[in-house]
């Protein structure tokens, strides 16, 4: 009797979620989160408190400032404006749990990273990260422990090279570059909190070991059956999610460019890895959350001269414009991040202008969960056939 009780409880749970997912294909709400008091805004990075990064005009002066959400809220100008360290612009492309933010920030042909205290904004004195040697240092993305990876140019500003910093510590050239595949140079994009760190060594995507330089012969992450591949996301158990070209149909001719997501620690398997691809371009993966969902953007139709976002939700890739109400005014331009909850942000354009969004899930995360629980607590008891009834 309990256990076709639970059947009915659990089956009920999966009515609802499926009506959610069914009603007008709409999954997610879009909120604007305004700007800074300039006309535009473009985000890039949300972490687990649903704090949103990125940079806006700022108004009057044309200055470009990175910017830092409360939780859940669009800018607040009056407290969100991070300044700058060199100029009158600066870019936040990450942020960690602890509202830790990193960018850049410079003019014409200097430019320097950053990191910020938790939920402070750029402090000139404390939070330029250095170089390996050059004048210009970029960075990309930040883990919950402080390490930073970006790219730095070395002395003489010939090449670039991916570094990773220690814990809250500027760059430190003689420990902090992580070398090459083999060619000139290369580029880390992201970080998780064992320190493993992805990113691009022309034309190949690498995932190094924990705290580790990259190492040629391990580190190559291969690619899907051509030439080259990116990987610019890792979850905390060191899956990475990138694009790779796929071998190409004719000799002489490029190959079409798929998204894939590797296993645990593993190199690129082409019989499992291979997501597909959306539109006729090729896709740009730019984040990914510890569940494996990854967002991007791709070159749309019909003339493949504008950007569209996407996202992959367990193996199936959607267009994000079809996931919203259409009535919204909305255009989904791009999607640069998503945190655990399964929130995300991007730019797109509404009313005409380039916008930073925040989109959440329908439901809001944990409710469904919200009522699993309750049902199977109801399952339990006795009462659980008045309990259903009165949810018909």
């Amino acid at each position: 009797m309990r256990w076709r009780v639970s059947l009915r409880a659990a089956g009920l749970v999966v009515v609802l979620a499926a009506a959610v997912q069914l009603h007008a294909g709409v999954m997610y709400t879009v909120t604007d989160l305004g700007t800074l008091g300039g006309t535009y805004s473009y985000a890039r990075g949300i972490n687990d408190r649903g704090q949103v990064v990125g940079w806006s005009e700022t108004g009057g002066d044309y200055a470009q400032h990175a910017f830092r959400t409360g939780p859940n809220q669009p800018i607040n100008p009056a407290t969100d404006d991070l300044g700058s360290l060199v100029g009158s612009r600066s870019r936040a492309f990450a942020v960690n749990n602890l509202g830790q933010v990193v960018g850049w920030s410079g003019e014409a042909n200097e430019f320097r990273a950053f990191r910020t205290g938790p939920n402070q904004p750029i402090n000139p004195a404390t939070d330029d990260l250095g170089t390996l040697g050059g004048s210009m240092t970029f960075a990309y993305g930040i883990n919950d422990v402080g390490q930073v990876v970006g790219e730095s140019w070395l002395s003489g500003n010939k090449s670039a090279r991916a570094f990773r910093t220690g814990p809250n510590q500027p760059i430190n050239p003689s420990t902090d570059n992580l070398g090459t595949l083999g060619g000139s140079s290369s580029t880390a994009s992201a970080i998780n909190d064992a320190g493993q760190v992805v990113g691009a060594s022309p034309g190949r995507g690498f995932r190094t070991g924990p705290n580790s330089a990259i190492n040629p012969l391990t580190d190559d992450l291969g690619t899907l059956g051509g030439l080259g591949s990116t990987a610019n996301a890792i979850t905390a158990s060191g899956h990475v999610a990138g694009a790779s070209s796929l071998a190409p149909e004719q000799p002489g001719f490029p190959g079409a460019a798929h998204v894939y997501r590797t296993g645990r620690n593993l190199r690129i398997n082409p019989a499992s890895d291979d997501l597909g691809a959306i539109g006729e371009g090729s896709p740009m993966v730019w984040g990914m959350n510890d569940g494996g969902d990854i967002v991007g953007s791709y070159f749309a139709g019909p003339d493949y001269d504008h950007e569209s976002a996407f996202v992959v939700l367990e193996s199936t890739i959607y267009e994000l414009n079809d996931l919203i109400d259409p009535a919204s005014g909305w255009t989904l331009d791009g999607a640069y991040d998503i945190n655990n909850l399964g929130q995300i942000v991007g730019s797109g354009h509404f009313g005409g202008q380039p916008r930073a969004f925040r989109l959440d899930p329908i439901p809001e995360p944990g409710s469904l969960s919200v009522v699993a629980i309750w049902l199977l607590v109801c399952a339990r008891s006795r009462s659980v056939t008045r309990a259903v009834g009165r949810l018909r």
